[in-house]
């Protein structure tokens, strides 16, 4: 019971099938008791039209007739209907029709005798009245005459109910088999017309379960025009939505993943590059306090105060220097950083960068070999190229041996302006490439400031040219290493 009740709260087509079971079996059943009680009221009212018009035609036709004649017309009429006819003579005594009754004085022992007694009429043979009793409640009585007597007689006609007794009877006979038929012809009707209904309810109910779960590439095939049809179509331009709404989240929700990734790693980045600075100001610092105590102290060597002033002085210059790079690199990454771009000449930029180094690099008795176009215009921020510029021209410089080459080439193909450095008589560890770019980085194993630089240059090249949309690379080549970028 408790399975059954659960089944029938749970589902929708049960409950339907159960309905329009109970309504077609009840609707049955009073059309069947209705046909039942109207059925013999409606046939009793055509037989008692039919009788009354039959009866006036017999009355017309007695009175052309005379008593001892009329016994075919009686007979006739018998024939033709299922009535009971019996006369009442003036002196009001009743008889049957001719034919078949005699009166009571007959001597004949098998004529039957009738006798009238409270609204009922006894038929017998002799003095015994109970063999037949006919009740005159339903009778109807018409006075007519004979065309042999002068006065009138009483024609009682008593309506035939043995028909429709026997349609009452037959409709009770046949109930049993109504009742199977109504019930299974229901059973039918119910179980067609409950999935029917419930049909594209139960796919709209299974879509919507699907929803639930996020199975989003479902969709429900009704192809209807009604209500149900409309509901189907909005629910499946929902799924669509709903799914095109995801995907659009799953994308915003990658972006963000990858923002946060990259906050993440600027976090990492600020941190170890304070952590770099604190450590490469540390060094400096530190040789720089112990030069200025010892001097003050007059301690051993540190007499020569000239000798030592001068090594703090040159502690104290490159100190500056890492500091304007840090401040430059604190520039370059602020949000409200933005470049000065104007157009200038970017190969006297180049050719004014050269003259600058070219102390430094007859000091090691190299050669600078310079190919670059005339006139070639760019639109950047100056200052920021001359930062790039210089970095990459002392890098040259510190990096390559004794008499080695440095050679510059600059031109302008297909609206881009190509520029490379290359020093000659080196080669970078290819594992050692990929590092270049970070914060106080140096290639040389020794990792010391006085061949390898602040470890800031490359650093600050990488942020400018990031900041002009630059593409630009370190390779190694047979005869020396290449740095190039393209405006």
């Amino acid at each position: 019971d408790i399975e059954l009740q659960k089944k029938i709260s749970h589902s929708l087509t049960t409950r339907i099938f159960i309905i329009t079971l109970f309504l077609l079996v009840l609707m049955s059943g009073i059309t069947y008791a209705l046909i039942g009680i109207a059925m013999p009221a409606s046939y009793r009212m055509e037989l008692d039209s039919d009788l009354e018009t039959q009866v006036f035609q017999l009355i017309e036709q007695l009175k052309q007739t005379t008593f001892e004649k009329s016994n075919l017309l009686f007979d006739r009429f018998l024939m033709n209907t299922n009535a009971t006819l019996l006369i009442r003579l003036p002196d009001n005594t009743i008889i049957s029709p001719p034919s078949s009754v005699i009166f009571e004085d007959s001597e004949n022992d098998n004529v039957s005798t009738i006798k009238e007694n409270e609204n009922k009429i006894l038929v017998g043979n002799g003095n015994n009245f109970s063999d037949t009793v006919y009740d005159l409640s339903n009778a109807k009585e018409y006075s007519f005459s004979f065309s042999d007597m002068e006065k009138d007689c009483s024609l009682i006609v008593i309506g035939g109910t043995k028909s429709v007794n026997q349609v009452v009877t037959t409709l009770l006979q046949i109930l049993p088999w109504i009742i199977g038929a109504i019930v299974f012809i229901s059973l039918l009707a119910a179980f067609f017309y409950s999935h029917y209904i419930t049909r594209p309810i139960v796919s709209l109910s299974i879509l919507s379960k699907k929803m639930a779960g996020m199975e989003l590439d479902c969709r429900c095939d009704e192809s209807r025009d009604d209500e149900i049809g409309v509901l189907a179509s909005s629910l499946n331009e929902l799924v669509q939505n709903l799914a095109k709404s995801l995907e659009e989240l799953k994308v915003a929700n990658d972006f963000l993943q990858l923002d946060i990734d990259r906050e993440r790693e600027l976090d990492r980045q600020r941190m170890a590059f304070f952590s770099a600075v604190s450590h490469e100001l540390k060094t400096p610092i530190t040789a720089l306090q112990g030069q200025l105590d010892g001097m003050l102290q007059n301690y051993g060597s540190y007499k020569d105060r000239d000798k030592y002033l001068a090594k703090s002085l040159a502690i104290a210059q490159s100190m500056e220097r890492t500091i304007q790079e840090i401040v430059t690199i604190s520039r370059l990454d602020a949000s409200d950083f933005s470049l000065g771009r104007a157009d200038f000449d970017f190969s006297e930029l180049v050719r004014v960068i050269a003259a600058e180094y070219i102390d430094f690099i007859e000091q090691k008795d190299m050669e600078l070999d310079i190919n670059i176009s005339e006139h070639i215009t760019v639109n950047a921020d100056e200052k920021m190229m001359k930062k790039v510029l210089s970095n990459l021209f002392s890098n040259a410089i510190r990096h390559s041996p004794r008499g080695e080459q440095i050679v510059v080439t600059s031109f302008l193909k297909n609206g881009c302006v190509y520029f490379s450095i290359l020093n000659t008589g080196v080669q970078i560890k290819e594992e050692a490439i990929s590092h270049l770019y970070e914060v106080f980085y140096r290639a040389d194993d020794s990792r010391s400031r006085r061949t390898g630089g602040s470890g800031l240059g490359l650093y600050i090249v990488k942020r400018i040219l990031e900041q002009h949309s630059a593409q630009f690379s370190i390779q190694n080549l047979n005869d020396g290493v290449e740095f190039w970028f393209s405006l």
